[in-house]
């Protein structure tokens, strides 16, 4: 059963985090995106991926401090048919938005579409350049290993402690989707909570979290190449809009 310390690690990760987070987002982050450009958002990259790890690593020093075993949290190694199945899904949505991004460089009826995608809040966010891009890829790769473990591995265990399975998968991925509220109920937190679905789903028909993490990875880098590559062929004006 869950003890003290995990009920004090879901409050912090499931409530703490993504209040204070949300709180300087409003107050902070989003107005220096809005007027700073590119300094800001190497700023943001930066710190969200400290503070993952930090969060990560505190969860994951807990758990093995604990004496539990990492098969529990989805950290064994991967086997099992369900695996397998995960993991040629997993190599077919990388090559389908890989081929987006393509198709994104090269049609300008393409870019059109991203643009209106990324006109609001999530296109301050989409890395314009080279570097912007590298950074964002680290991020991509923090929030695959990091929020697979805090979100679907550690919540959903303290979760099926008290709930059904799938009640737990539904409950860890509202959370989930309210962390993001920072980006807006619509394409923050109702499609976060969609993705939270799908990707505790496949963690459960696995058994790992080998194939979320790389699920959610993809679907993040991808994401943010394709509206880069919007904003870069659109010009400087569109760039910094």
């Amino acid at each position: 059963m869950p003890s003290l310390g995990d009920h004090l690690l879901v409050v912090l990760i499931g409530a703490v985090y993504p209040v204070y987070f949300t709180v300087d987002w409003y107050r902070r982050i989003f107005p220096e995106l809005k007027s700073g450009g590119h300094h800001s958002r190497v700023r943001l990259y930066r710190r969200s991926m400290i503070e993952l790890w930090l969060l990560t690593s505190l969860v994951l020093s807990w758990w093995l401090w604990s004496g539990r075993a990492a098969t529990a949290v989805g950290l064994g190694l991967p086997s099992g048919w369900g695996f397998w199945i995960g993991a040629i899904l997993t190599i077919g949505l990388a090559i389908v938005l890989g081929r987006q991004v393509a198709t994104v460089r090269s049609s300008a009826e393409a870019r059109a579409q991203v643009l209106k995608q990324f006109s609001g809040v999530p296109g301050l966010m989409v890395p314009r350049d080279r570097h912007e891009r590298r950074l964002w890829m680290g991020l991509s790769l923090t929030a695959g290993l990091c929020e697979e473990v805090l979100y679907r591995g550690f919540l959903i265990w303290y979760l099926m402690m008290l709930l059904p399975a799938m009640a737990a998968v539904l409950l860890a991925a509202i959370v989930f989707g309210a962390a993001h509220l920072y980006l807006g109920w619509g394409v923050g937190v109702l499609r976060a909570t969609i993705v939270g679905v799908v990707l505790g789903v496949a963690y459960l028909v696995t058994g790992t979290l080998w194939v979320p993490m790389a699920l959610h990875a993809i679907v993040d880098v991808t994401s943010g190449l394709t509206g880069s590559a919007a904003f870069e062929q659109a010009g400087p004006s569109r760039a910094e809009a």
